[in-house]
């Protein structure tokens, strides 16, 4: 399979993101959130899994995968997290029934 341009990747986050927004009709932020990162667990659990021979061997590099995962979200998390904090007044408070705190 071929990569994907960086252009294509960001399309692709923003899809994702389409879709977890589009869960807050009838689910709250926090629960969009988590089956999103639930979703991403999986997925990549089965991302490894293209690279084993037996779920024998793919055990044995589990605590490598999920740390090179865990890893990569924290970093990715603590980018956005910083990026939306520095333009909260630009983005707004989403208007989706959340009381403020």
């Amino acid at each position: 399979m071929a990569e994907v341009s960086n252009e294509r990747f960001n399309e692709m986050m923003i899809e994702h993101i389409d879709t977890a927004n589009g869960h807050l009709k009838e689910a709250n932020p926090g629960n969009a959130g988590a089956a999103l990162m639930h979703a991403a667990a999986r997925f990549n659990a089965f991302v490894s899994s293209t690279q084993f021979v037996s779920g024998r061997v793919m055990l044995q590099s589990k605590e490598a995968h999920i740390d090179h995962y865990v890893k990569l979200y924290r970093q990715y998390l603590e980018d956005h997290y910083k990026e939306y904090a520095e333009n909260f007044e630009q983005y707004g408070r989403p208007n989706i029934g959340i009381p403020k705190i």
